[in-house]
């Protein structure tokens, strides 16, 4: 009997995949993964109040957000909401922010194995940060900072590896990452003295190629700030933004902030732009009478963020790297320390922001300390040592997962929307809405990404900040203040429409 020959099943092959792939362990994977699955989870579900609601608007219509731009963050905004085919805007990109800050816990893990070489205790460690009050909440909104911290943790891992290896392309991958962290956050300028400690002397031994190419790297991300005059330029000349058509000059929230296209007022505009206090923030760093309260202050904030224990393994940590590596420990600090006096003397309503890579540095450091004193103690090297260290690690996340997991609450936070949705119902369509900068960011998103505020116009500021021009836009249309208090005119009266919120129309004397 003829017997046809059975094809051989191609399942039977093994399967190549890409190098890349191949290297990606579980840890790794759940480094990134973990995170990112609990921000998901805890993401709020549309648009927020104050400079949040600000980054969720300015990236979609590709405006010019307040000084100093964040370019890196608006333009991959622009691109991540457009391209992202589910959810509302608000909640894409605050999507982004959650994968960049899930990147930043990724690179604890990764500099904890490059340190250490213990995988399972980096991921532990990547936990212990993201799951931080100051991590998660920055990770699941709109955040700048989100990107700031990526870029940098990405920076300082790359630059260990390549003191390590002295691969060149590691370094030049590193210098990308601190151009994209540069423009994001002018922050991390004062991570250049760190890196430049951790960089030598190996880099001097480099040929000039390489360190051309590498100065050429970092100087290339930076070139996403000129966006920002010919965006300015380009709106100004289109008359894009509606309060033009008020007779307000150019420079208002959210299409042409400050409006930077000339050279001046561009320079103006990174230095700060109006009432800035940057330059407040960097001379307080050179007043030691201050650092007394600097400490008290990050001290306070750093035992809210991870716990006694899980600081007290981050010291001990610093000290047996210093004892063995100190160049290292001490470039790691000259990295991440100087952004605490800076954020704590900075005149800033939320300043814990602006600790996020002191607090990545703890996290690596809780795992350095964790790898090495319960092996001191026990004086031994072995997978005992190794499971208890695990042990503590993943005990100190768990707690910190448990006392920050109101954060998911944050997911039913529909008030804005609700804010906006009562003012459309509450005034005409062609109505001037007057708001300040808490509420006015909301109401922007409404108008220029929902398109829900039909033909008003927003106008952030208060109540009387436009007072001379409500006269004349009166002829023509009728002004509401929204969350704002009401004011005292001889010419004007003032009506309550309505509480929650506050809405009051703005009217000419007599005409009630």
């Amino acid at each position: 009997m003829h017997v046809d020959k059975q094809p051989e099943l191609s399942v039977s092959r093994s399967i190549t995949w890409p190098v890349w792939v191949r290297r990606i362990s579980p840890a790794a994977a759940i480094a990134f993964l973990a995170p990112l699955s609990v921000y998901i989870a805890s993401l709020p579900p549309d648009v927020s109040l104050w400079d949040t609601a600000e980054m969720q608007t300015v990236p979609y219509i590709f405006g010019i957000s307040h000084p100093t731009g964040f370019p890196t963050f608006v333009i991959a905004g622009w691109i991540f909401s457009h391209l992202v085919p589910f959810g509302n805007v608000a909640w894409r990109i605050s999507l982004m922010s959650a994968l960049a800050m899930s990147l930043a816990a990724w690179c604890v893990y990764a500099c904890v194995v490059e340190l250490e070489g213990k995988r399972a205790l980096g991921t532990v460690c990547a936990l212990l940060f993201a799951f931080g009050d100051v991590a998660w909440t920055r990770g699941t909104r709109a955040e700048v900072h989100s990107f700031a911290i990526a870029f940098a943790a990405l920076t300082i891992w790359l630059v260990l590896r390549w003191r390590r290896t002295g691969e060149t392309q590691t370094l030049l991958i590193a210098a990308l990452a601190y151009g994209f962290a540069l423009a994001t956050h002018g922050l991390v300028v004062l991570m250049a003295p760190g890196l430049a400690m951790l960089l030598f002397p190996r880099i001097l031994s480099l040929p000039r190629k390489d360190l051309w190419h590498a100065a050429g790297h970092v100087i290339f991300p930076c070139l996403l700030y000129l966006y920002i005059p010919l965006r300015s330029m380009y709106l100004y000349a289109h008359q894009v933004d509606p309060t033009l058509a008020l007779g307000i000059p150019p420079g208002r929230p959210f299409w042409d902030n400050h409006h930077p296209a000339t050279p001046v007022a561009f320079w103006h505009y990174l230095t700060g732009g109006d009432s800035s206090q940057v330059g407040v923030g960097f001379s307080s760093m050179f007043s030691p009478g201050l650092y007394p309260e600097v400490v008290s202050r990050f001290g306070a904030a750093a035992l809210h963020e991870f716990g006694f224990l899980a600081l007290l393994f981050a010291a001990l940590g610093f000290a047996l790297l210093a004892r063995d590596r100190w160049y290292t420990a001490l470039g790691l600090a000259l990295v991440c320390a100087p952004c605490i006096p800076y954020g704590l003397l900075y005149p800033e309503a939320d300043p814990e922001r602006y600790l996020l890579t002191a607090f990545w540095l703890i996290a690596v450091l809780a795992g350095i300390g964790l790898s090495r004193v319960i092996a001191a103690y026990l004086n031994r090297t072995d997978i005992l040592v190794d499971a208890l260290a695990l042990a503590v690690g993943l005990a100190l996340a768990a707690s910190q997962f448990a006392v920050n997991a109101q954060t998911f609450n944050q997911r039913r936070d529909t008030g804005p929307r609700e804010m906006i949705d009562k003012t459309v119902a509450q005034t005409p369509d062609n109505a001037i809405l007057v708001a300040n900068w808490a509420y006015a960011t909301a109401l922007g998103y409404g108008a220029y990404v929902d398109r829900r505020l039909g033909h008003r116009i927003v106008v952030v500021g208060f109540s009387g900040d436009y007072r001379p021009m409500y006269d004349t836009w009166l002829l023509t249309r009728p002004i509401y203040l929204v969350n704002e208090n009401p004011f005292t005119d001889p010419l004007l009266d003032t009506k309550r429409i309505s509480q929650d919120p506050q809405i009051i129309e703005v009217l000419k004397r007599g005409s009630r």
